[in-house]
């Protein structure tokens, strides 16, 4: 069951973000729950390093900790700050004036490995993902071996896409070109050509 937390969060970003419309309903459920219980658990690492600082901030002004009930409002004050940090950061998209000086928390590599992993299974069944790389898993060696056999000497950019083009076809179990003579080499030529002018474009 989701947590009241997230459920807010969910609506939030319903209301301020929307969802991939690439996306089915069921995969744009999943993408809503994982995001926002992605930005709870921010808010919950935020609230621990905001906490301590306000209280390490105090010690070191005072020399002793504070008495209970201001400690409680400092804390208390100090998570809601903490929570309007990450809200605005990740929902609107930016942070108040007056937040800007708070430091980032710092994301283990474990959560942002699994993040990352949950990201990627949710665009898994869309065989565009590769248009974006990071809703892809790296590509397999075999993916890499057969990009520089297709398109040795191409730019950076448009092996990168390539390469995450090929490996996504291998995933799917979709035909590819596997030379340069193939029948398909001169469409996935085109759809990686279009999606390199892109990026020089618009940056993304």
């Amino acid at each position: 069951m989701i947590d009241p937390i997230t459920q807010e969060i969910m609506k939030l970003y319903l209301e301020h973000q929307g969802l991939p419309q690439e996306l089915s309903p069921t995969d744009q459920q999943a993408f809503l729950e994982t995001e926002s219980e992605r930005i709870a658990e921010r808010i919950d690492n935020m609230k621990i390093v905001m906490e301590q600082q306000v209280l390490q901030r105090y010690m070191r002004d005072n020399g002793q900790p504070p008495p209970y009930m201001e400690k409680v409002g400092m804390i208390n004050q100090a998570w809601a700050q903490a929570t309007d940090f990450v809200i605005n950061e990740e929902i609107y998209g930016q942070l108040p004036p007056e937040m800007e000086a708070y430091p980032p928390d710092q994301e283990s590599p474990e959560a942002e490995a699994e993040r990352d992993q949950a990201r990627i299974q949710v665009h898994k069944s869309d065989p565009e993902r590769w248009r974006n790389p990071l809703n892809c898993a790296d590509p397999d060696k075999e993916a890499d071996r057969l990009t520089d056999q297709l398109w040795k000497g191409r730019p950076v950019q448009f092996l990168y896409y390539a390469a995450h083009l090929i490996a996504a076809r291998i995933e799917d179990n979709e035909p590819y070109p596997t030379s340069q003579n193939h029948p398909l080499y001169p469409s996935f030529t085109s759809q990686l050509d279009e999606r390199v002018d892109e990026h020089a474009a618009s940056g993304k």
